[in-house]
């Protein structure tokens, strides 16, 4: 009589305990279900027209400052643009600003300020140009 109680019961009550804990656990992932917001990420930028300065029509006799940022092989990209100035031009004094100015090395600037700052210490070499280059 056990046999034929646990053959129908048993059954019958792993089946139950089952779809109590299938219907349970729907129920508490439906209520943890993540929600997202999709942003789209483009910034607004707006930007202010500005004046640019006269490029010279000739580097002869003029000065050329050349501004390395500090980062990875922008100063060897910088020499050979100051060695390809002096051999094609001839007649034109280049000045690499992280020999002569080296506080103004510095891959982030981080504000306005600073890069004025950057700005005027290049500018006491009177530079006709200046050549930067930020490399990475």
């Amino acid at each position: 009589m056990t046999t034929v109680l646990s053959k129908i019961w048993l059954p019958n009550i792993v089946m139950t305990i089952l779809a109590f804990l299938l219907f349970t656990s729907a129920s508490i992932a439906q209520e943890n279900r993540q929600k997202w917001v999709v942003l789209n990420p483009e910034g607004v930028v707006k930007i202010n027209a500005m004046k640019v300065n006269p490029h010279p029509t000739t580097l002869r006799g003029k000065t050329v400052v050349l501004r390395w940022n500090g980062k990875h092989n922008g100063n060897h990209f910088l020499d050979r643009v100051g060695e390809l100035l002096v051999e094609r031009v001839g007649d034109v004094k280049v000045i690499k600003s992280w020999e002569v100015a080296p506080e103004t090395v510095d891959p982030i600037t981080g504000s306005e300020e600073r890069s004025r700052e950057f700005a005027k210490a290049i500018e006491k070499f009177k530079p006709d140009l200046v050549i930067g280059a930020q490399s990475d």
